[in-house]
């Protein structure tokens, strides 16, 4: 499913990240990524960012409080950027326009470009040369390739950044794969493995050629992955259907806890990356199994069937003509 360490040590930071900043720290998802951060002492200083200070201000006092409860107050919560301007080791993009279930995913894919756009000039100046940016609003896919893009264009001149500097949260999607498994076997998600690559949504790969059960490799036959691939292609539409006004916001934060942990000691784990370092996949971004290295993400894809990289190609290629039409279509962006 994925490739393994041939031997060689990844190389990472023990102490990364040291600094983490949140944008958007003062919604659900982002105070969630804050407060699973600053619990389990992932970072020794997280910087709150938001237009809603008192809201940020409020969180902090909060979740400082919760740490005393928690027994672990190592991790510092600063509201704002870094006073002298220093640059983070991560940067978090949790800010997004509010998804209505019953909208236009046109106008939700315009509205989070032109605050991707808003906020490109804090995001370089936060990441600086060497941090990594992580993006969490959607379509995570397109938003990473419009960041990239955009990111060379800043009216302020700032450097660019580097696309092997940028993610996006894509464990989710794995999470409900194994979710929609357990289900079809009658048995706890806990037991099984498996990952979803490909693009966020309907361009999601699941990779059925890697899922185990108990550590033992575990084949569905046609009609099981027919009825596992409907299950979590309709998760959307059925979250849709409840009306919640809100997205996930405890697993998201959880996961990406995980997911930079994970970076931290470079272990490999699946994340929306550039696919430029890998021969056989037109150049994009969609979820792949990767690594941090050297302050860089690196696709660490090993062996899956035909069927899952014709999957990954179509996905990539998709991202990439999603990208051109919404640079073309909402020019306000650029």
């Amino acid at each position: 499913m994925t490739e393994e360490n041939s031997g060689e040590t990844p190389v990472h930071s023990p102490t990364w990240p040291g600094s983490v900043a949140v944008i958007g720290a003062a919604g659900l998802i982002g105070a969630g990524v804050v407060e699973r951060l600053a619990m389990e002492a992932v970072t020794d200083t997280v910087y709150m960012t938001d237009l809603r200070d008192n809201v940020l201000h409020a969180h902090a006092i909060d979740i400082a409080e919760a740490q005393i409860l928690g027994g672990n107050t190592r991790t510092k919560l600063v509201v704002g950027p870094p006073a002298d301007g220093t640059p983070v080791d991560l940067v978090i993009v949790a800010a997004s326009a509010p998804e209505s279930p019953d909208g236009d995913r046109r106008d939700f894919l315009r509205a989070n470009l032109k605050l991707l756009r808003l906020l490109l000039p804090d995001i370089q100046r936060l990441a600086g040369e060497h941090g990594a940016v992580m993006l969490l609003s959607n379509p995570v896919d397109v938003l990473a390739e419009a960041l990239r893009q955009l990111s060379g264009i800043s009216p302020d001149q700032l450097s660019g950044i580097s696309p092997d500097r940028i993610l996006g949260y894509s464990l989710n999607d794995s999470i409900r794969f194994r979710a929609a498994v357990a289900r079809e076997l009658g048995v706890s998600p806990e037991r099984v493995a498996g990952l979803v690559l490909g693009e966020h949504g309907d361009g999601q790969v699941p990779l059925f050629s890697g899922l185990t059960l108990d550590g033992e490799t575990l084949n569905l036959d046609s009609d099981q992955q027919t009825r596992v691939t409907t299950d979590i292609t309709g998760w959307f539409s059925r979250w849709s259907a409840l009306k919640p006004g809100r997205s996930s916001g405890w697993t998201t934060p959880l996961g990406v806890v995980q997911a930079v942990k994970a970076m931290a000691t470079g272990e490999i784990h699946p994340a929306t990356i550039w696919t430029g370092s890998v021969d056989s996949l037109p150049d994009s971004f969609i979820s792949l199994p990767t690594r941090l290295e050297q302050g860089r993400m690196v696709p660490a894809l090993g062996p899956i069937s035909e069927a899952e990289k014709e999957g990954l190609t179509e996905a990539a290629k998709s991202v990439t003509a999603a990208a051109a039409r919404a640079v073309q279509d909402f020019p306000g962006t650029q």
